[in-house]
């Protein structure tokens, strides 16, 4: 069967082209069709962890069934504002990138939060696992709303996936703000909202 890949940002620059045509088995799930394309476009697997997939419109899964004529799209992850980013990935956290990612010029102040992996009785690591589309989704409406809430500057939100190591970060919040206070504030309660509403769910491997 055929299917149609568009490409969108960084990823159509790597393709080489806005979209593509590319035939699968019947029946394919995304993944298979993303296997193909890596094989073709090698670059592309780089930011696997990170990639934002949707069919037909609506944000999907790896494991999604894919039918005759779908239109599947691949996005990079949607920014969290100016210059913040909302992400969730497989690798290691970047502390300063995170940090930079909010520097303003008219910002007084620049809070970072890091959520690491604590030392608890039979804990050698923890395993994160998400529901990926409903997370950043959510991710993103927390950003807004503490722009909002708190009248902060810039808001970036990194959450790690997968097996992380007693110390290592598993999310980091910055913020940037006119004022400390602010950026304390929203920084905490970003934190607390991530908890509640964010699918993300650890386990002990």
């Amino acid at each position: 069967m055929q299917v149609t890949v568009k490409f969108f940002a960084t990823y159509r620059e790597i393709s080489g082209s806005k979209e593509l045509k590319v035939r699968v088995p019947e029946g394919s799930s995304v993944q298979v069709l993303l296997d193909s394309i890596y094989a073709k476009l090698p670059r592309l697997k780089g930011f696997e962890d990170t990639m934002l997939l949707a069919v037909n419109h609506e944000f999907a899964e790896p494991t999604a069934t894919l039918r005759e004529g779908d239109e599947v799209a691949l996005m990079p992850p949607v920014s969290g504002g100016a210059g913040g980013v909302i992400k969730i990935q497989r690798t290691a956290i970047d502390v300063q990138a995170v940090v930079d990612s909010v520097r303003r010029y008219d910002a007084g102040a620049v809070v970072l939060f890091l959520g690491t992996v604590r030392s608890d009785p039979g804990v050698a690591a923890l395993d994160y696992e998400v529901y990926r589309p409903m997370a950043l989704k959510k991710m993103n409406e927390i950003a807004e709303r503490a722009r909002k809430k708190f009248e902060i500057l810039d808001v970036s939100i990194v959450h790690r996936l997968g097996r992380i190591k007693l110390g290592g970060d598993s999310v980091a919040v910055a913020i940037s703000a006119p004022h400390r206070r602010e950026a304390f504030a929203a920084a905490a309660w970003a934190m607390d909202e991530m908890k509640k509403v964010v699918p993300i769910w650890k386990a002990e491997p």
